[in-house]
This record gives structure tokens, C-alpha cells and sequence, in this order.
């Protein structure tokens, strides 16, 4: 199938009481269709998979949603922003998807935050979803975060640098890490320099900016507002994501469930996502890592991942 027969549509619904905005790529609508559900929290996936040139549209008929708060799904009430909103959202235009392209299932796919969301919507209406697809999987996000102040300390401690020690031992982990900014400057800068991060080869906030600003779909004030909306979503949910676990939180979904995990994500760590995987119950349920891949594998190994989509996960719909 050709890339240059894709088209891009930009539309808006009403779901649960608010304008919520998509994006939808596709060669061809009679495609299963997949419902990418983004992290950040309120970071949309879109103007990155734009800015890299993701092909899920060769697959599948991709359906990109700003979550509530953000980018074109933008609101200033921030008491609707919550976890339970969020997942009758994904059940709402999971119906509308299903409707508009008149399939009977569609496939759910999460990424990084957008697991936490997406697999609570997977569990309480299997349903509605083909299968469910966790990218950068959370498991339990304090635990993951532990592991990776451990993992990066002793990479820098490895250096011999004695500058870049005193400033990892300048901070340490607590279950209170999501509040202290120093903590997140110092580790962040580190998970990037050592490829744990977004991607492996970094990815900084300029170029976040530059990824946005290039989106051709979002208006001006669009794209305003998915800054706004990060900052509106980490108050919301900043707290309520640092003490999820998943692994205690979910033990059944009764759909196919695939997770596809990068080696060195010290976002969401190989071992957290591994662990809510190992104790899930599902009717199929497969867990691949990419070797080469931080966070986000379908940019850093699309190649493996489109292959593991098309071989695997679609090989077996019925």
C-alpha cells in the first residue's frame, strides 16, 4: 500500500459533555482501526508521530486523541480532570469510531501514561477492543521510578566524574519524588544523557516546541494550549500517576493483550512493565522487547514494531 495515498482529517466531537478533538490518518477506511491513547500526561502523541514519520496508517486506520485539557480537547475546568473521566472518554470514542467506521471492535493502544487510562478502559469493557496494546506500560510507576534513580546513580558513578556525582548525590528517590523539582532537573538530565529517556538518543524541549509548532492541523491557539494543558494535567494527575500500580490495581482483561517495551525505558521500566504483565490474566497475552529502544519503540525500531503489529497482533484477529 502506498504512504502517498494517505489522508489526514482533523474533526471534533462532543464526548461526555466536552469538545474533545482527533486526528485520523488512514490509506484506506475499511482498516481496522487503532485508538492511540497518548502519555505526558496531556503530551499529545500526534505532532511527534507527525515530526517522525510514524506509519501506523499502513496497518491501520489511526485514530490520534487530544485527551481532555489538552490541544484541541482543551478546557479550563480542571475538576474534570480525573482518572475515571478520562477512561469513559476512551469507552466514548471507542463507540464513536466503531460507528463512524462501522467495524466491531478497534484496537486500543497506550502509550506511557496512556496505559494507565487505556488498560482501566480495556478492563471494564474488553468488549469494545480488538486487543490492547501497552507501549512504555506502567506498572507501578514509584517502583519504576526507584529502580531508575539506582540504575542512573550508578552510571554516573561508573564515569569517575566527580562533578556529575555530587549532582546525582545531591538528590535521592522518595514516594514523594513528584513533588521535588530539583529531583526531576537532575534525573532527567541524566536518563537523557545515558538514552533512558523519550528516546534513546534524547529528546529535549526545544525540539518538543519545534515537533508542535510544525503541526499544520492544530490552530495557533491549539498549540498554545497543549503547553497549557501539560501543566493543567501533571496538578491533576502528577500525584495519582506516581503512586498507581497496576499490577495490583488490574489482574484481569478479557481481550488480547500485547505489550511491546523498550530495554532501556527508565520512564516506565522494563522490569514494572514485565511485572504487570506477569500477572495479568488475559485470553492471549504476549510481552516483546525491542533491545534497541528506550520509551518509545514504534519511532526508535518502527521497523520491528510495524512488523510485530502486522505478524502478530493482526495475524489473529477474528
Amino acid at each position: 500500500m502506498s504512504q502517498d495515498r494517505k489522508t489526514v482529517t482533523k474533526e471534533y466531537v462532543s464526548i461526555n459533555g466536552l469538545k474533545q478533538g482527533l486526528i485520523i490518518e488512514t490509506i484506506d477506511e475499511n482498516l481496522p482501526v487503532l485508538f492511540v491513547v497518548h502519555g505526558g500526561p496531556g503530551y499529545p502523541l500526534y505532532p511527534i508521530a507527525r515530526a517522525n514519520n510514524v506509519l501506523f496508517h499502513r496497518l491501520f486506520t489511526v485514530c490520534y486523541w487530544d485527551q481532555r485539557g489538552t490541544g484541541m480537547s482543551y478546557t479550563s475546568d480542571k475538576n474534570s480532570l480525573t482518572i475515571d473521566q478520562l477512561v469513559q472518554d476512551i469507552v466514548e470514542i471507542s463507540h464513536y469510531l466503531l460507528d463512524k467506521f462501522s467495524q466491531e471492535k478497534v484496537y486500543l493502544m497506550g502509550h506511557s501514561w496512556g496505559t494507565i487510562i487505556g488498560s482501566k478502559a480495556a478492563s471494564i469493557q474488553p468488549d469494545l477492543f480488538q486487543a490492547y496494546i501497552g507501549v512504555g506500560q506502567v506498572g507501578s510507576q514509584s517502583a519504576s521510578e526507584q529502580e531508575t534513580y539506582e540504575v542512573i546513580s550508578e552510571k554516573v558513578k561508573a564515569t569517575g566524574e566527580e562533578k556529575a556525582i555530587a549532582e546525582i548525590n545531591s538528590v535521592d528517590y522518595s514516594d514523594a519524588y513528584y513533588k521535588d523539582r530539583k529531583y526531576f532537573s537532575i534525573v532527567d538530565k541524566y536518563r537523557a544523557k545515558f538514552g533512558g529517556g523519550f528516546l534513546r538518543e534524547g529528546y529535549p524541549n526545544r525540539q518538543g516546541l519545534k515537533d508542535v509548532f510544525g503541526t499544520r492541523q492544530y490552530a495557533f491557539k491549539e498549540r498554545i494550549n497543549v503547553f497549557r494543558g501539560i501543566g493543567n494535567a501533571y496538578q491533576a494527575f502528577g500525584e495519582k500517576m506516581a503512586k498507581t500500580d497496576l499490577a495490583t490495581e488490574i489482574k484481569e482483561i478479557n481481550t488480547d493483550v500485547y505489550i511491546l517495551q523498550g530495554r532501556h525505558d527508565y520512564l516506565t521500566t522494563h522490569a514494572q512493565a514485565f511485572r504487570f504483565y506477569d500477572q495479568l490474566k488475559a485470553p492471549k497475552k504476549r510481552f516483546h522487547t525491542f533491545e534497541h529502544s528506550a520509551h518509545s519503540p514504534f519511532i526508535e525500531e518502527q521497523s520491528a514494531f510495524l512488523e510485530k503489529l502486522e505478524n502478530e497482533v493482526l495475524a489473529v484477529r477474528t
